[in-house]
């Protein structure tokens, strides 16, 4: 019985060293391909240029370019349905004054992390050592993917001010125009307001009011656009095989 024992724990001790001496260096030689891969995929080289469309109507029509953390140029025409609005309205986004993306910058500080943490991987000599590495990498990219999620409601209007003199020409106050990352999308909201609080309908359940720059106001149209990202395509398909090749690793770690 103590023999069994004996070869059991030798047998355990084998697979440890044949994971750490063997199978770590492949893993470890992939995570930094693929974050490479990711971390190209934010620099300025590469570019989406992306058509714009609202489905059910035109309210929203145009194009942006994605590139790196910024929409880099758009141009897009918005026509809200609310009589307000009688015509069309031209918005521009130029070189110059880009639209920054905040989502995507957090992305790609996380898989700085990860790479940096990757390159500098000493001392994972040791079951636990390496546990610990494959425990924080899971959670880096962890919080990758989660920074691709829909916003909430603070980063958003009316929460965050839309700031009129990123676009040309600027945005007259009662049109708000926000992008934002949700998965593998681009998105583009647009509201129309009503700043004149005299013709606020207050005892319409139907009006929508919100507080924005700590005034009282009415939305009477809003819009919505999405357009898919072959940049965030191909980065979440990356973050996902990173975040499946830590996880298995892992976990083939605890079970030796």
């Amino acid at each position: 019985m103590q023999l069994s024992t004996c070869k059991d724990a030798q047998a355990i001790t084998n697979q440890q060293t044949w994971l750490l001496a063997s199978v770590l260096p492949s893993v470890l030689g992939e995570l930094e391909t693929h974050l490479e891969t990711c971390l190209t995929l934010f620099t300025d080289t590469k570019l989406d240029a992306l058509p714009l469309s609202s489905t059910q109507n035109e309210s929203i029509k145009g194009y942006i370019n994605f590139s790196g953390t910024t929409i880099q140029k758009a141009d897009i025409q918005v026509r809200l349905g609310n009589a307000h609005w009688d015509t069309s309205v031209r918005a521009m986004i130029q070189p110059t004054t880009p639209y920054f993306l905040e989502q995507a910058q957090q992305c790609k500080n996380y898989l700085q992390l990860a790479f940096n943490k990757v390159k500098k991987h000493q001392g994972l000599n040791s079951k636990h050592h390496a546990i610990q590495f494959f425990d924080a990498m899971c959670q880096l990219m962890d919080c990758a993917l989660h920074a691709l999620d829909y916003p909430n409601e603070s980063s958003l209007f009316p929460y965050k001010v839309c700031h009129p003199k990123f676009f040309t020409p600027p945005l007259k106050q009662d049109l708000i125009i926000e992008f934002c990352i949700s998965d593998v999308y681009l998105i583009c909201n647009v509201f129309g307001l009503d700043q004149s609080t005299n013709s606020i309908k207050w005892d319409h359940r139907h009006h929508h009011h919100v507080t924005y720059k700590d005034k009282v106001m009415e939305v009477l149209d809003e819009a919505r656009a999405q357009t898919q990202s072959p940049m965030l395509t191909g980065l979440k398909a990356n973050l996902t095989t990173i975040a499946d090749l830590c996880l298995t690793f892992k976990q083939s770690l605890l079970q030796a």
